[in-house]
């Protein structure tokens, strides 16, 4: 057990790493656009260019983990983040940046897969939480991360906080190294075709709805801080607030709901929550409040609606045999990315026609409650073996 604790730490504490890399970038960003000389639109490219690329290799990363050693291709992937950091650290003009922040998030794309697969497979008999556990320290990163970065900026040093990262990074490379000392893949005897993985009930159910899910909360995520502002009168400062707690509480719900359907049904707990997620945005769209009143809303709301990542992961991960574990998680993950990307483009497309409080129920009051009744259609068993 005493092992088990040191590999499981190792793997937490380098996804940190990860996470205040991608959940920074938008505290960057503006210095970023100062300095390049850039519009809106291109800021947008870069800031959108790691999230494409690693959408591209999340299922072939999958893929590779189960073929081969996963702790190979989690090293590999920790390898190309860090040099693409360093890159970015060091980038003299736009086309450098770009192309950095695109190898950072191939990175990205390569680690994610082996790294659930990995926590998930350490600690099988609490899958759930254990999945939890893993998403979670995604958004303590991220908050980490962010307030790392806002500092650096605000002395107008970005790059220096993105080399410090790169560091860090490197330093939990070298920790993974030695502490993993073997791989969980079991070599495969069949030969994979994810058109067959998505044939099966679960894998699709997970899909869809980890899709929604994602489009639900990214949309969350880039239009409440404007509707606090805009709508509910609060200043930058109180929106940016709400956000960050809002995140923080997924970590807890992440972790605490996990936890919970290792005790009952995963499709009962993604059910319960999403709906209660969904109503919880009635009265955060469409009434008035204080700024206390909404930092209740907006932790309820973190807390139920964040764990919809790693249940319907984990349901994923359940539904196959050993050796495709890090294959289902890689394909699955692949549409939370698309849905994470196309979030909050259907919601800015949605607030010049109908306004901030409609758009927002469609595409987060209607797709939480829509991704809560898809886990109806999840038939849970015990773990594949092989």
């Amino acid at each position: 057990m005493k092992g088990r604790s040191g590999v499981l730490t190792a793997l937490l504490l380098g996804y940190v790493t990860f996470s205040m890399f991608r959940l920074s970038l938008g505290v960057a960003l503006p210095d970023i656009m100062a300095e390049l000389s850039i519009s809106e639109l291109w800021a947008g490219v870069l800031y959108s260019a790691p999230l494409w690329s690693t959408a591209t290799l999340l299922t072939p990363a999958g893929y590779l983990a189960d073929r081969f050693e996963r702790k190979n291709v989690l090293l590999f992937g920790y390898l190309l983040l860090g040099l693409g950091m360093v890159g970015l650290s060091f980038s003299s003009n736009y086309t450098n940046t770009l192309a950095f922040l695109a190898l950072a998030g191939c990175g990205a794309g390569v680690l994610v897969p082996p790294y659930y697969s990995l926590v998930g497979e350490l600690l099988k008999d609490v899958r759930g939480f254990a999945v939890g556990l893993a998403a979670g320290v995604y958004n303590i990163g991220g908050l980490i991360g962010s307030i790392l970065v806002g500092f650096f900026v605000s002395l107008h040093l970005w790059r220096l906080a993105y080399l410090i990262i790169a560091v860090a990074v490197f330093c939990m490379l070298a920790v993974q190294l030695i502490v993993i000392k073997r791989s969980s893949t079991v070599e495969s005897k069949v030969r994979l075709n994810f058109i067959s993985l998505l044939k099966k009930r679960n894998i699709l159910s997970s899909s869809v709805g980890i899709f929604l899910g994602s489009v639900s909360m990214f949309a969350a995520a880039a239009w409440l801080p404007t509707f606090f502002v805009k709508n509910a009168y609060f200043n930058i400062g109180e929106a940016g607030l709400c956000l960050g707690l809002f995140y923080l509480a997924g970590a807890f719900g992440s972790i605490g709901l996990g936890a919970l359907s290792d005790r009952f049904q995963r499709k009962s707990i993604i059910l319960a929550s999403g709906v209660s997620a969904a109503a919880i945005t009635l009265p955060l769209l469409f009434t008035t409040y204080t700024f206390y009143l909404a930092l209740g809303y907006v932790t309820i709301f973190g807390f139920l609606i964040l764990p919809y990542f790693s249940l319907f992961v984990t349901i994923a991960q359940e539904s196959v045999a050993k050796e495709l574990v890090s294959s289902a998680t890689g394909l699955t993950q692949t549409f939370a990315l698309i849905g994470s990307a196309l979030g909050p483009v259907i919601a800015g497309s949605l607030v010049t026609n109908i306004g901030l409080p409609l758009a927002l129920t469609f595409t987060v009051t209607f797709t939480t409650f829509t991704y809560s009744l898809i886990s109806l259609l999840i038939v849970e068993k015990q773990p594949l073996k092989n």
